[in-house]
């Protein structure tokens, strides 16, 4: 009987950011002779194998853009028999928000708008379900469908009730139509679709600035943006370019604030309060331009952060409050050598104190990716930091002024000390996320609070640019006549 090998892929595929050390196969043997001794044929000197044990493990870093894919063979014998087996381990790109780039699974479904070949919707429950990576990227778009579905209600709920008529017909249709058209899984019909839904959302904005009130079209660009963000997503997997996806997390953001003022706008204090009619019926002026350049500031914080996030190049700081011993630090190319080097060591070190994997073999933490350190990491970190810094005294400012302007009990302080708590909030998490090493679950809550902190934000400008809500203070000429009134009666 001759020698039988059996061995099996930890995984039929592997993210990008899989740690050295991983192990990737196992191998075992049947109807040996004698000692089996295993041995490994790697043309790309990314494995290597144990001779005793027949287990395969990541030796170099993968990289997804350099190749999707690694062969190699293992191969065993007892002296007599030899036998061997060759595998093909695919590599996973990252990329895409939210949990999924926090935990660095985009791609991990590397097709669109199919997934692994499948219609989206139909992709077999053991396919995805439980499996690290493939899991989050599917659920995301999964996800993602949902709510182009809800918006799509809004839409049709908002002409239905603003709208009468043929106008009435057309919208809806539209609606249905687009709805319709997204069963057509190719993705030429989608890029058509997100042309001409990006006409359509230019089109709502000069609506809207001719009339706000009209929610019918803040649900159509709401709906348009979420078509144009859906395609986004889709070529970012199919393209390949980091710039899509620093592009579709931005939008995200703006669909998330368009979402947020329809909400505003059909809520019940919003109806019950007083739309102002002059400029001076406003709150004052300070106050309105606090709240507006915070949040235009928090938006562009977290453009910057969705560029640091999909240059996919782990931690390039993991010290806090300075950054590698320094304030600012150095980026010579001595310097970024020796950092480099030092992050090395510490992902090795904490590998083999076992902090670098779960249970599953999974990775639990982002140190590294396997791409180095470059100047352009460093500086965009450290620009995160004070950008940070400027959005929490500006934030602290606002919530001081609305209440020395307004009084405690008006609601935009009560919103700004809500947006403070926020913005401490985020910044505790980011300091977490520098000193853990940059784990999922802390950097996905990350993202998720600076959306809030924005969503705050923005309110707090269209409520204070819009109603007329008088302070909740006594004016000192009230303070003195009451005090007139009162002297009196003391005599």
């Amino acid at each position: 009987i001759d020698l039988s090998l059996s061995a099996s892929l930890a995984s039929g595929s592997q993210l990008e950011t899989v740690s050295t050390g991983s192990n990737i196969l196992s191998s075992s043997t049947s109807n040996a002779e004698g000692t089996v001794t295993y041995s490994l044929t790697d043309a790309d000197n990314k494995f290597a194998i144990n001779s005793s044990t027949g287990q395969v493990t990541l030796a170099n870093a993968l990289d997804y853009e350099t190749k999707t894919s690694h062969t190699f063979t293992v191969t065993a014998t007892d002296g007599i028999t030899t036998t061997s087996e060759t595998f093909t381990l695919n590599i996973g790109d990252v990329n895409l928000g939210g949990l999924v780039t926090s935990r660095e699974a985009g791609l991990t479904v590397p097709d669109w708008p199919t997934s692994f070949g499948y219609n989206m919707f139909l992709l077999p429950f053991d396919q995805w379900l439980g499996k690290f990576g493939i899991f989050e990227e599917h659920a995301h778009r999964l996800m993602a469908s949902l709510v182009g579905l809800f918006t799509a209600g809004i839409a049709i709920w908002m002409w239905a009730r603003e709208s009468a008529g043929r106008t009435r017909t057309i919208a809806i249709t539209g609606v249905l139509v687009t709805l319709g058209l997204m069963g057509v899984r190719t993705q030429t019909m989608f890029v058509v679709m997100a042309v001409a839904a990006s006409l359509m959302a230019a089109f709502s904005v000069i609506k809207i600035i001719s009339n706000r009130s009209a929610l019918r079209w803040w649900a159509t660009l709401a709906y348009s943006m979420v078509i144009v963000q859906g395609v986004l997503g889709g070529l970012r997997v199919t393209q390949l370019k980091d710039q899509i996806g620093v592009l579709h997390g931005t939008l995200a953001q703006i669909f998330l604030i368009v979402l947020t003022c329809i909400a505003l706008f059909t809520s019940r204090w919003w109806k019950e309060s007083k739309a102002a009619k002059t400029v001076e019926s406003l709150v004052p002026s300070v106050v309105r331009s606090h709240f507006f350049y915070a949040t235009l500031l928090i938006f562009l914080q977290l453009i910057l952060g969705a560029t640091m996030r999909h240059q996919h190049a782990g931690l390039p700081v993991w010290d806090f409050p300075k950054a590698h011993g320094q304030w600012w630090p150095s980026t010579e190319e001595n310097m970024l050598a020796k950092y480099n080097a030092d992050r090395s060591a510490l992902q090795n070190q904490l590998h083999a104190n076992k902090q670098t994997l779960d249970a599953a073999g999974n990775p639990t933490i982002f140190l590294t990716t396997g791409k180095d350190i470059q100047a352009t990491h460093i500086s965009l970190h450290m620009f995160h930091r004070v950008t940070a810094l400027l959005i929490l005294g500006l934030v602290l400012g606002t919530a001081i002024l609305a209440h020395r302007k307004l009084g405690g009990g008006h609601v935009l302080s009560k919103l700004s000390l809500l947006w403070l708590g926020l913005v401490l909030v985020q910044a505790t998490l980011g300091i977490l996320t520098v000193l853990k090493y940059k784990p999922a679950d802390i950097a996905t809550l990350h993202v998720l609070v600076g959306a809030a902190t924005l969503l705050t934000g923005a309110m707090g400008t269209v409520i204070s640019r819009s109603r007329e809500l008088p302070t909740c203070l006594k004016t000192t000429e009230e303070g003195s006549n009451d005090i007139a009134q009162m002297e009196p009666a003391g005599q």
